[in-house]
């Protein structure tokens, strides 16, 4: 019987557009069912996806909002923002936000969400954890 080899995911999230971060959430999700060990990896304008109300201030790049989008996206059968959430919290996605970005941002810890947990960390953490794996940006 062959042995299956599982690498590691890392998606790195830096996008301030809402359909951008949406995609990379939907791609954590689709990895972590497939048995994958997975990293997300929020900086920059990314932030925004896991600050505390912040996904309901988000734009798409074609000025939608993003609760509109998500009612488009649940119209289509589609997962919104909180079903992937939820989902990504369920299978146990690593979330890191980026220490420097928040600082950028002018953000505490205290002002992200709680649920996935999100550690804070930098690229060194970042590096070691995606490791020998697949990275994807968005």
């Amino acid at each position: 019987m062959k042995k299956t080899i599982v690498t590691p995911m890392t998606i790195l999230m830096i996008s301030p557009f809402a359909e951008r971060l949406h995609m990379g959430l939907m791609a954590a999700a689709t990895a972590a069912a497939m048995g994958r060990r997975v990293t997300v990896f929020f900086s920059k304008g990314g932030v925004g996806a896991i600050r505390q109300g912040g996904w309901q201030s988000l734009k798409s790049s074609e000025g939608t909002p993003a609760p509109v989008m998500d009612a488009e996206q649940v119209e289509k059968g589609i997962g919104d923002y909180s079903v992937l959430i939820d989902a990504l919290a369920a299978m146990d996605v690593r979330f890191i936000a980026c220490e420097t970005a928040l600082r950028e941002q002018g953000l505490t810890v205290s002002d992200l969400i709680s649920r996935p947990c999100v550690d804070i960390g930098g690229l060194a953490q970042l590096l070691e954890a995606g490791s020998g794996g697949d990275w994807l940006t968005f």
